[in-house]
């Protein structure tokens, strides 16, 4: 029922349907026109297969050096080449994967809907080893310091030997009755893991041994349903010098020390996509297409762009001079940093974009439900 429950809300969010298929819900935004700022030029694009289409999995690539590891919801790995999108090595593991790819100690992760974790070789994609755990992955593993971390729907987070796959340690969460499909993605810091769960707090346990070291909530529960109560952190936290932040569905914007686990500042802004941020501020797109730019020291807000409204954003990146997102007709938006003005826009495919785009300086790398990678380049002035 959870399983269920938890679909049909990320259903809701995303889909911009009524409950009771009525003909008043908003309709997202127009897009606006503007006087581009700057110039957008696709370097290339390419087809990585089998698309979540309609599943709504976030399978984001990842990047290491010069290469983009990506994967389809059939289990099929590849290795591109990150100058021109060309194949590098493709293995097909013919596995249903809902988990997008992670990256650490050198080898390629990948997680499936039965809980099956998939270790590769970077160079050539061998795989290394299998190891299973508990329940469905939605979120990338991340590895460091010989330790894979996991985290599954059932609210378990589990370490695994990088070289053997061998479980070392279980940190198991008490999850809510109802909560959204999806799980936070854990982050690793030196010998810490730093993650959400669907109660609402995010936790710091060492990588070694899994041992708790502090935890906090970013929300709590209110209103008299379990639709109304829900207060997932179900996207990666965000490390900012020593500052951590995290958000929650339906909840708030946190900013607490990353060392002691104290509270900085919060504002109430709900979102299910993951923040960005560059060294003066925060940037989140909300479940209502606002996308707001905080003061990173003290969550005052810079800036808010409210013309995107229920376009359903996918998370913000920061290249170049600009933040972009991207929505579910496959536009992708450039805005300025420092203002929120609109700089760019270009199509990157005819499909939503659910994953969070990849910024490597003034490129920008797109994932489309439609199974499709596009590099798009952010030039200085438009031609």
């Amino acid at each position: 029922m959870k399983h269920r429950a938890g679909l049909l809300m990320m259903l809701l969010a995303l889909g911009g349907c009524s409950w009771f298929g009525g003909s008043d819900v908003e309709p997202p935004a127009a897009l606006i026109d503007f006087e581009p700022a700057a110039a957008i030029k696709e370097v290339w694009s390419v087809n990585i297969g089998t698309g979540p289409d309609r599943r709504f999995l976030r399978l984001r690539p990842a990047q290491h050096g010069d290469t983009i590891y990506t994967v389809d919801i059939k289990g099929r790995v590849r290795a591109l080449a990150q100058e021109d999108g060309k194949e590098r090595w493709r293995t097909d593991l013919d596995l249903d994967i809902t988990g997008g790819v992670g990256f650490g100690d050198d080898i390629v992760l990948v997680a499936s809907r039965k809980g099956q974790v998939v270790a590769l070789d970077k160079s050539q994609g061998k795989e290394l080893w299998r190891a299973q755990v508990a329940s469905e992955v939605l979120a990338p593993p991340a590895a460091d310091a010989g330790v894979v971390v996991v985290q599954s729907v059932d609210g378990r987070l589990t370490g695994l030997e990088s070289a053997t796959g061998k479980r070392l340690w279980v940190v198991d969460r008490s999850e809510p009755a109802l909560s959204l499909r999806g799980s936070a993605t854990p982050v690793v810091l030196s010998d810490i893991v730093l993650t959400g769960f669907a109660s609402g707090k995010i936790v710091a346990v060492n990588i070694k041994n899994g041992r708790l070291l502090w935890e906090t909530p970013v929300s709590q529960p209110q209103g008299r349903s379990e639709i109304e109560r829900l207060i997932d952190v179900d996207v990666p936290v965000l490390v900012s010098g020593r500052i951590l932040l995290a958000a929650a569905y339906q909840g708030k914007i946190v900013a607490v020390n990353l060392e002691s686990g104290r509270l900085l500042w919060s504002r109430d802004i709900s979102t299910y996509s993951a923040l960005a941020a560059d060294s003066n501020n925060v940037y989140v797109s909300d479940v209502r297409g606002h996308l707001y730019a905080l003061d990173l020291r003290s969550g005052a807000t810079v800036w808010k762009q409210e013309k995107l409204a229920l376009r359903r954003l996918s998370a913000p990146a920061v290249t170049g001079n600009a933040v972009a997102v991207a929505d579910f007709e496959g536009y992708v938006h450039w805005l300025a940093r420092e203002d929120g003005r609109f700089l760019a826009r270009e199509r990157a495919a005819r499909a939503a974009v659910l994953a969070a785009p990849i910024a490597d300086g003034s490129m920008l790398y797109v994932s489309t439900q439609n199974g499709y990678l596009a590099a798009l380049r952010l030039d200085a002035r438009a031609p």
